[in-house]
C-alpha cells in the first residue's frame, strides 16, 4: 500500500522569517522619520512663539522706550529690550531679544525721535 502526503500549502518559516525582517526594517525607518519630525515640528513651534514675544515686546517699546530684562511669565523665555540712542541723529534703535534654552531671536526698528512739544 502506498501512502500518499496530502499536498500542503502555506509559508515556509523562512519565508515567514523574510517577511518580519522586512515589516520590521520598515516600520523602524517609519517610526524613525515621525519621531525626527516631531522634534522639527517641535522648534518650529517655539521659534513662533519666540517671534511673537518679540514682536509684542517690541510693540510696548514704541510706547515706552527704554531698557529692560526679565522673564517672560508663563513660558521658560526670557528677553531683553534696548534702547540706542545716537546722540548726533534723529533716529533711535528699538532692538528686542527673546532666548531660550538653545536658541535666540532678535528684532530690530529703527524710529524717529520724539520730539517734544
Amino acid at each position: 500500500m502506498k501512502r500518499v502526503c496530502p499536498s500542503v500549502s502555506g509559508f515556509t518559516l523562512l519565508e515567514i522569517m523574510i517577511a518580519l525582517a522586512i515589516i520590521g526594517s520598515a516600520l523602524t525607518v517609519i517610526l524613525h522619520t515621525v519621531n525626527y519630525h516631531a522634534g522639527i515640528m517641535q522648534e518650529n513651534i517655539n521659534t513662533t512663539n519666540m517671534y511673537q514675544h518679540a514682536k509684542e515686546k517690541m510693540h510696548n517699546m514704541e510706547s515706552k522706550t527704554v531698557n529692560s530684562k526679565g522673564k517672560i511669565k508663563g513660558t521658560s523665555f526670557k528677553f531683553e529690550n534696548r534702547v540706542i540712542k545716537p546722540e548726533d541723529s534723529d533716529i533711535i534703535e528699538l532692538s528686542t531679544s527673546i532666548y531660550s534654552d538653545d536658541k535666540k531671536v532678535t528684532l530690530r526698528q529703527l524710529v524717529l525721535k520724539k520730539n517734544p512739544l
